[in-house]
C-alpha cells in the first residue's frame, strides 16, 4: 500500500490505519523502541507528503504490541496440554492418575 493512502487514512482517523502503518514499517518497529520508531515513521511520512503528520503514540504502541504478539505466536506455537483417556495412553498404572509426556 502506498504511503499517500496511509497518510489520508490517518488524517481521516480511519480504523486500522495504525495497523497498516505498523505492517508497512515492520522492520523499523521490530528493531527499535516505539518512541524511536514513532519519530522515524513521522519523519518519513512528512517527507512523503510535505506537511506535518500527527501520530498518536498510544495507538501506535497498541498496534506494535498486537503485531509483535501475532508475529511471535505463529512460528513457536506453545503446545497445549493433552489429557488422554486410559485407552489412549501406554502405561497408566492407577485409575485417576496420569503422566504428562
Amino acid at each position: 500500500m502506498e504511503k499517500k493512502h496511509i497518510i489520508r487514512f490517518l488524517k481521516e482517523k480511519k480504523r486500522g490505519a495504525y495497523t497498516l502503518l505498523v505492517e508497512m514499517y515492520a522492520d523499523v518497529v521490530s528493531s527499535m523502541a516505539v518512541t524511536m520508531a514513532l519519530e522515524i515513521i513521522r519523519e518519513d511520512l512528512e517527507k512523503e507528503c510535505g506537511e506535518p503528520v500527527m501520530l498518536n503514540y498510544f495507538s501506535l504502541a497498541q498496534a506494535v504490541a498486537k503485531y509483535k504478539k501475532s508475529s511471535t505466536a505463529k512460528p513457536g506455537v506453545p503446545r497445549k496440554w493433552e489429557f488422554r483417556d486410559a485407552s489412549e495412553t501406554k502405561d497408566q498404572s492407577v485409575p485417576g492418575k496420569f503422566k504428562i509426556e
